[in-house]
């Protein structure tokens, strides 16, 4: 059930809207808190998102063939040559996944694997190959992602200025995932590529 949180830096009222987040950055006065037990711990300023050209804004609603959304969160990494947006969305009927947005390019994806066994970061090597869930995956980008700006709430613990190392692999028929280092272990996500124009507001 949606809980109403009170902001410990400026006293706003934050409504929660999603199931069970773990960062909740204040829309007053944009502090970043992580949520424990209910409880709300202040981690620091986020950086404010600029509005640079995107067909998303929080809270509104978008469908892509038969899936209606909303965004209900938004963090930005930066990985050295620009930066992509992870917007966390909620679906009508109370789903929780993501919609990626690397420069005009989108992909929804979602979380498939905790704790995946694969080769160390090191080991891996753009071009090369690796096989996910009995794909035969390629290799396509290999970086290291730092956390500069957030929004709304999120399904994770993550600070201002955290990085983590991640790997892009490309397969038949546009499917992607995405394997990301984190300090906890080895997470794999699973996207498809669509076409923007695909994607109406509401």
């Amino acid at each position: 059930m949606a809980l109403s949180l009170t902001c410990p830096s400026c006293g706003n009222i934050i409504n929660q809207v999603t199931k069970s987040p773990q960062l909740v950055v204040c829309p007053a006065c944009n502090t970043t808190h992580l949520l424990t037990n209910g409880k709300m711990e202040d981690v620091g300023k986020s950086a404010i998102l600029t509005d640079t050209p995107s067909i998303f804004e929080m809270y509104k609603t978008y469908k892509y063939q038969d899936w209606r959304f909303s965004p209900v969160g938004r963090v930005r990494y930066d990985y050295g040559d620009g930066y992509w947006d992870e917007w966390f969305v909620r679906s009508d009927n109370g789903k929780e996944t993501w919609v990626s947005v690397d420069e005009g390019d989108i992909s929804i994806e979602g979380l498939v694997q905790k704790g995946l066994s694969v080769p160390a970061f090191d080991q891996i090597q753009v071009g090369g190959a690796l096989m996910i869930n009995r794909i035969r995956m390629n290799v396509v980008e290999k970086n290291t992602a730092t956390m500069i700006g957030a929004q709304g709430e999120l399904p994770f613990k993550i600070v201002p200025n955290e990085s983590y190392n991640y790997i892009d692999l490309l397969g038949p028929k546009r499917v992607a995932f995405t394997i990301e280092y984190q300090q906890d272990g080895i997470n794999c996500y699973k996207g498809v590529w669509v076409d923007p124009f695909e994607i109406v507001e509401v």
